[in-house]
């Protein structure tokens, strides 16, 4: 495993890896201004699936310096709330990784290209945010690749082979899986406990108190969360002001998804363009799936039908649910 550091002006760079396609650059900063920025860009190389983050790996420990930080963003994207958290990251002209669900980029496509535009690095988090430990083998397996498959097919570029375990629930044999694929593992040094509070400054405190004890580290935030919506500008201007650096990862090389996982996003990005184009009166959750590979199923080209019956109404359930079922 090899880190290669980049220093520069944070200021002037929009990182993009290998083989990526050429997106639009966002509003770049004064030198003179107030903003954090990016002190250091650091390059992974993932061949061998190294793991990140202190709470439980510490292998990597140095890595960061004391007052450097990686912030990261797990569960979105996010319609609602993702918006204000890039807005924010922009004012100060810096840099994060979000960890997407799969789902959730099939249901948000057009934030999560837009996260991608404004240059900042794309991990998975699973297709649907199982707990890994609670599924067979199969169907774990089928939960990451399905994830990477979908949140690539989303972007239509290659993403970076980086992975966080939903709940940081991480079976060995799913980190040996993982390692096996050459995609890098992180879990978080610095909790922000977003979720627990709708409190902005509770998560600023939860932050800077912790980076207080550790020097440095990993903070994780969810950019589907209000508070940390509310609480991310505020944040960055505090911890500007005691002095800390933001540090950007990006990848050496691109993540190589599976064929048959690659088909199956495609089918539910298909199955979610075809709801979207339909009048909004219109049912958009049926569903008709016959079985597929390692626990997913396959929706079928059409719905059967019976003569001379009446339509019924179908159940409403979200459009996605039935893509991925045990």
């Amino acid at each position: 495993m090899r880190l290669t550091a980049a220093v520069g002006l944070a200021a002037l760079l929009l990182c993009l890896w290998p083989g990526s396609s050429a997106r639009s650059e966002p509003a770049r900063c004064s030198p003179n201004s107030n903003a954090i920025g990016v002190s250091r860009i650091v390059e992974i190389d993932t061949t061998f699936g190294p793991r990140f983050g202190g709470l439980q790996y510490r292998e990597n420990d140095g890595f960061l310096k004391d007052g450097e930080v990686v912030l990261t963003f797990d569960d979105g994207p996010s319609r609602r709330h993702t918006p204000a958290v890039l807005a924010a990251l922009d004012a100060h002209c810096t840099k994060a990784t979000f960890f997407i669900v799969g789902r959730m980029a099939v249901s948000n496509p057009d934030m999560l290209q837009e996260v991608a535009m404004r240059g900042h690095t794309i991990g998975t988090h699973t297709w649907s945010h199982k707990r890994l430990r609670s599924l067979s083998e199969s169907q774990a397996r089928a939960e990451i690749e399905l994830g990477l498959s979908a949140v690539q097919a989303v972007l239509g570029a290659p993403i970076a082979p980086f992975f966080r375990f939903p709940y940081l629930d991480d079976p060995q044999n799913m980190q040996a899986h993982l390692q096996e694929r050459g995609i890098a593992i992180f879990s978080i040094d610095i909790d922000s406990y977003d979720f627990r509070t709708r409190d902005a400054a509770a998560v600023q405190r939860n932050v800077l108190n912790q980076l207080a004890q550790r020097k440095k580290g990993i903070i994780l935030f969810h950019d589907i969360q209000p508070s940390t919506a509310h609480a991310l500008k505020g944040l960055l201007d505090e911890l500007n002001k005691r002095g800390y650096r933001v540090v950007h990862l990006v990848p050496k090389d691109s993540a190589i998804t599976v064929a048959e996982f690659d088909s199956l996003a495609e089918e539910a990005l298909s199955k979610k363009r075809v709801a979207a184009s339909r009048d909004t009166l219109t049912n958009r959750s049926a569903a008709w799936s016959l079985p597929g590979p390692s626990g997913v199923s396959r929706p079928a080209a059409s719905p059967p039908t019976a003569r001379s019956q009446r339509p019924r109404r179908v159940e409403e359930v979200p459009w996605y649910q039935r893509i991925f079922q045990y």
